[in-house]
């Protein structure tokens, strides 16, 4: 996900800025280039199912992170360290790609109901669909409110599953969902990030 671009829906035009020109956000540097070459890591956040090393760029006030233990290139986060580690943990969260996902996991509700149809009903707020399995463990039925029905393609999921089967038909069929649920998303990951750990590297 647009980490910068979320939270745009909250800050204005600043994380817009900052992502982009990968800049502090101050006018005059908007769009001035910031190294990201030879960064030493100056802390580790420390999630539940992993860590990040997290760096100041070129400029000294950027900051930029990479996974614990991976060698490769660093990503710009487009924040500062005065905006907290909330934030900036929040930010790491919204950079993966299944970041959509698991928010929908985490708050989608499935409705305990048989129906005739053979189709499972889940909710995530005002969205309600429904989803129902074909002879292809990776193909599903799905329908999205009072739309039509739509066969739709998902990663291998076993068929026990059902929730990760049902996040996944959603996302990949619902493009704007990203947007509807940008500002809860923000909240989310901040939350998750106040609860990380943070471990100074020497």
């Amino acid at each position: 996900m647009d980490f910068a671009g979320a939270y745009l829906i909250l800050d204005s035009k600043e994380a817009q800025m900052s992502q982009t020109a990968g800049t502090t956000g101050n006018d005059d540097e908007v769009g001035a280039f910031v190294s990201m070459e030879n960064l030493q890591p100056f802390a580790k956040v420390v999630f539940g199912d992993g860590a990040h090393e997290v760096a100041r760029c070129g400029d000294g006030l950027t900051l930029a992170y990479r996974p614990e233990g991976n060698a490769g290139d660093w990503t710009s986060l487009g924040m500062q360290l005065e905006e907290g580690w909330p934030r900036i943990g929040g930010g790491i969260i919204l950079s993966q790609s299944n970041a959509l996902e698991r928010f929908v996991r985490t708050h989608v509700v499935k409705i305990e109901e048989s129906r005739d149809d053979g189709a499972t009903e889940f909710k995530l707020e005002d969205v309600a669909w429904l989803v129902r399995d074909t002879e292809e463990q990776n193909i599903v039925e799905i329908r999205v409110g009072s739309g039509a029905w739509t066969t739709v393609k998902i990663k291998e999921l076993s068929l026990e599953k059902e929730k990760d089967r049902a996040v996944a038909a959603l996302v990949k069929v619902s493009p704007d969902l990203e947007m509807e649920v940008s500002a809860d998303m923000c909240g989310w990951a901040e939350r998750l990030g106040a609860g990380a750990q943070i471990v100074p590297v020497l």
